[in-house]
């Protein structure tokens, strides 16, 4: 009662010094009234939660020599979903995906993905390249927003290899965009 009593006496004070600042234009009082009071009670029937503008990622740190700007995504996933994933159980996940969206893609460019194993030897390579005619000749269109890639491990040839701590780097055209680390067991 106490907490309710005293929202709807600051909503009144805000209300009050708006008025005071709006005195003419009546129709704007009553929007900003409205929106306020709308808000007010959401949040004490619903708590903060029920304002929720979505999943964050935060920010992201790199290493002084990723070139982390080529990609405008880049991230580990087990499956076709767009869920990162850090940790892959060889019993439960087929496959280790790296997803990316190159920025800016050229008509032809290398992509190329190197695996290291846990004791940090390179382990296996993948290397593709796109080409915007060849890709036309197929019927696949680039997005102008970019293209998403993929390059597929499996899940299991890692864990028998030496279950750990991977890495994978990512390059572009021999450039490095990124490091990403994951876990198999």
């Amino acid at each position: 009662m106490i907490k309710g009593t005293i929202i709807f006496k600051t909503t009144s004070l805000v209300l009050v010094r708006i008025r005071t600042f709006m005195k003419k234009q009546s129709f704007s009082f009553v929007l900003v009234a409205g929106t306020l009071t709308f808000v007010m009670t959401l949040i004490v029937c619903s708590g903060c939660g029920v304002i929720n503008p979505g999943k964050w990622k935060g920010i992201e740190t790199t290493s002084k020599d990723e070139q982390y700007y080529l990609v405008k995504d880049v991230f580990l996933t087990p499956g076709s979903s767009a869920a990162a994933k850090e940790s892959f159980d060889h019993n439960v996940n087929e496959t280790v995906n790296l997803f990316f969206v190159p920025r800016n893609e050229t008509n032809k460019y290398t992509a190329e993905s190197i695996w290291y194993d846990p004791s940090d030897q390179e382990f296996r390579t993948i290397r593709t390249t796109y080409d915007s005619q060849s890709e036309g000749k197929k019927g696949v269109e680039r997005k102008s927003g970019g293209t998403t890639r993929i390059h597929t491990m499996p899940t299991a040839v890692l864990y028998n290899h030496k279950p750990g701590l991977w890495r994978v780097e990512l390059l572009l055209d021999g450039k490095l965009a990124r490091r990403l680390s994951f876990s198999v067991r």
